[in-house]
Order: structure tokens, then C-alpha cells, then sequence
């Protein structure tokens, strides 16, 4: 049975932009990444998902017309159609429709003729895709930290199918430090800032939190960071794993049998396997595994030692158990 939709949840770092590239293989999938993050999405409306927390009565209408706008709907951070799909015409995108929809400045152009073309996200116009069959693709949303959306999704929309993938947090750490703080030059005190208000939002809703986390005010950046790690990959297992729309994916598993994970998968969301998606995700793997591993050089010892620390007395240990 295929699902209303597909969510890809965790932390960015973690193999969720990989996921959700393989999945985009598909000419049946919609393939949306982050949309939560545009500011004319629908989904940056709602509200925080970062730790659990009443979301009202009024949130189930609410994520409801988010999901089904959504799915009709591109954005700045999507992937756009790098693949054929079903429902987008094909000459259209051979000849670069594509190229045209991914550049900010050329729909700025067509704006006046198609104004939703100057947002940040935008209905796909007429001329690029067949709406009725954009309507029976699977929609998959790749929304990273969204703890709250997630757990409601898994409790009241049992259609829709939650893949939760996660990675070692000495692989999560390595990347993280790399690509979010060297590589992004993002300013640490800002960094920490934010860290330590998310970690305040979850010892609000959760408060036997507490405890384990101690001081915020004088946590280091990177044990705020693997912190949350700890929290939201917890507490998604504890809340779905009995569930039939919950699946849990070790990033490390994926890693080391792409092609046997993603049939599963495909299988899970009723998506037909062919011999060329087979060569495509096969070609695709083929750095991952030393970059899968890369952490146990590059990470300094005491790093290691934190990392240690913090999966240390967490039933989450086992999931990487040699």
C-alpha cells in the first residue's frame, strides 16, 4: 500500500540529503527538501518542531493543508527534476524547463505572468507538470529536527510512513564540525546560542532531561550539539518503534548495503524497483563507506571521549555494536 506521504526526519549531517536523492530516483516520488525552512512554505507557519510540545487543536487542519500544498509545490532548496518524472513533461524538461525553474533570477522574470514564481517556494506551473499526476506521485519531505511534527504524524497519521535515519554521533560530530561550523563559517557564540535555547525548549517539555544535561549555560558548543542528537533520535525510536508507520535506518546500514536497504524501502513505500535505479544508487555509494568510517581519524581524542560520554547508559549504544 503506498503512503500518503513520506517523511525523511533526523539531523542534516546524518545521510537525510542522500535518502532523499535516492528516493528522488524514482519517477513516481516528489522530492521536497526542507521546505519548513522557506519562509512562503506553509510548513514555516506551524508551529516549533524542535522538542515535544502541544501543538493545539487547531494543528491537525493546519498540517493537513500545509502537506497537500506542499505537494503540489516546488522550492529554492528542492531538486529540481534532476530525474524523470511521471508527472513533469518530459520534452519540457530535456529542453531545460528545469534550468529555468532553478534559477532565482530567470522566475523573477516570469513572475508577473506566474506570481508565485518570485517566492521562495512556488506552485509548479502548468506548462512544466500534469497536476493529476503530480497528484499520485508520492510526496517524500525531508524535514531535519522536526521532533514534534514527527511524533503527532507517527500517533495520528498512521498513512503516512516516518523514516527515521541515524548516524553514529562520532560520524554525526565529524560532519557537523566540518561542513556546519568550519565549513559554513558560522559564528560559534551565535551557534551555542541557539543550541542552548533548544536545549531549554526540551528540558521545558521534558524535563527529566534535566538531569543528564546539567548546566546549559556552561556547556561546551559541541556537547550542546550531541546533546540534542541524544534527545530527538531517542525519544523518535521511543515513540515509534512499535508502530507500523515508523522505520528506523542506521545511516552506517546504508552504507554498507545501499542497494538491499533501498529495495526495502522502495518496497516500504510501494515504489517500483528497476535495474537502472539499482546501478544508480550503486554508483552513488561509492565514497561513503571512508567517509562512514572518517570520524575515528579526524575526530581529536577528547572529542571522542565526549562522544563516548554521551551514548554512554542510552539504549542506542547496541545500534552500532561491532
Amino acid at each position: 500500500m503506498k503512503p500518503n506521504y513520506v517523511l525523511i526526519v533526523g539531523q542534516g549531517r546524518s545521510g537525510t540529503n542522500w535518502l532523499l536523492d535516492l528516493l528522488d530516483l524514482s519517477p513516481y516520488t516528489h522530492c521536497r527538501n526542507e521546505p519548513n525552512e522557506l519562509d512562503a512554505s506553509p510548513l514555516a507557519q506551524l508551529p516549533s518542531p524542535f522538542a515535544r510540545q502541544p501543538l493545539g487543536d487547531s494543528f491537525p487542519q493546519e498540517w493537513d493543508q500545509a502537506v497537500a500544498l506542499t505537494s503540489l509545490r516546488m522550492g529554492d532548496r528542492d531538486r529540481i527534476a534532476t530525474h524523470p518524472k511521471s508527472y513533469i513533461y518530459e520534452p519540457v524538461r530535456r529542453l531545460g524547463g528545469a534550468l529555468v525553474l532553478g534559477k532565482r533570477r530567470v522566475r523573477r522574470l516570469l513572475s508577473p505572468a506566474f506570481p508565485s514564481l518570485g517566492q521562495s517556494e512556488w506552485s509548479i506551473p502548468w506548462w512544466f507538470a500534469q497536476t493529476n499526476a503530480l497528484k499520485q506521485a508520492t510526496t517524500i519531505l525531508k524535514l531535519n529536527s522536526t521532533l514534534a511534527w514527527a511524533e503527532w504524524v507517527l500517533l495520528n497519521r498512521v498513512g503516512a510512513l516516518v523514516i527515521h535515519i541515524v548516524r553514529h554521533p562520532g560520524g554525526y560530530m565529524n560532519s557537523w564540525q566540518k561542513r556546519c561550523v568550519a565549513g559554513l563559517g558560522l559564528d560559534p557564540v551565535n551557534v551555542k546560542k541557539d543550541n542552548d535555547e533548544r536545549l531549554r525548549q526540551v528540558v521545558e517539555s521534558d524535563p527529566q532531561w534535566a538531569e543528564l544535561f546539567g548546566n546549559i549555560d556552561t556547556m561546551p558548543i559541541e556537547e550542546s550539539e550531541l546533546w540534542y542528537w541524544r534527545y530527538i533520535h531517542e525519544t523518535l525510536y521511543q515513540v515509534g518503534h512499535e508502530r507500523p508507520n515508523y522505520m528506523r535506518l542506521i545511516y552506517e546500514d546504508l552504507v554498507a548495503d545501499p542497494v538491499q536497504v533501498m529495495k526495502t524501502i522502495y518496497e516500504k513505500c510501494n515504489l517500483p524497483w528497476t535495474t537502472e535505479i539499482e546501478r544508480e544508487i550503486s554508483n552513488s555509494a561509492s565514497r561513503s563507506k571512508s567517509i562512514a568510517t572518517a570520524w575515528h581519524k579526524k575526530l581529536q581524542p577528547e572529542q571522542v571521549e565526549l562522544v563516548r560520554r554521551i551514548l554512554n547508559g542510552s539504549f542506542m549504544a547496541q545500534w552500532w555494536e561491532e
